[in-house]
């Protein structure tokens, strides 16, 4: 009895543990994958991306660099080339020239 009430117990406090949170997808980085699976942003929020586009792009999206542009990735080396870092994109000071160089240089 004492063993199904712990099991019991054990299985409720895991049920509701918060999972993780999923990476952000507002970073150049992401948006290149989504650019390159063939849908926007607004689709990806709207819920209205196919499994066979959405797994793939995360595979990509994942892929990139943690931190500010401090991984090997193309996205963060092309940050640096156009000079602005990740936390600069994310607050919305990135210049539209700044963006036009980060596009040029991931082949977009």
């Amino acid at each position: 009895m004492k063993k199904t009430v712990l099991t019991a117990l054990t299985l409720a406090m895991l049920a509701s543990s918060p999972a993780l949170p999923e990476p952000s997808n507002s970073t150049p980085h992401a948006l290149a994958c989504m650019k390159k699976y063939g849908f926007t942003y607004a689709q990806w929020r709207a819920y209205a991306v196919p499994a066979e586009k959405a797994n793939p792009y995360r595979a990509c999206r994942d892929a990139a660099p943690a931190g500010e542009n401090s991984g090997m990735g193309k996205s963060g080396a092309c940050q640096r080339k156009a000079g602005f870092t990740q936390a600069q994109n994310d607050a919305g000071q990135v210049t539209p020239d700044q963006r036009q160089k980060w596009e040029r240089c991931m082949g977009m």
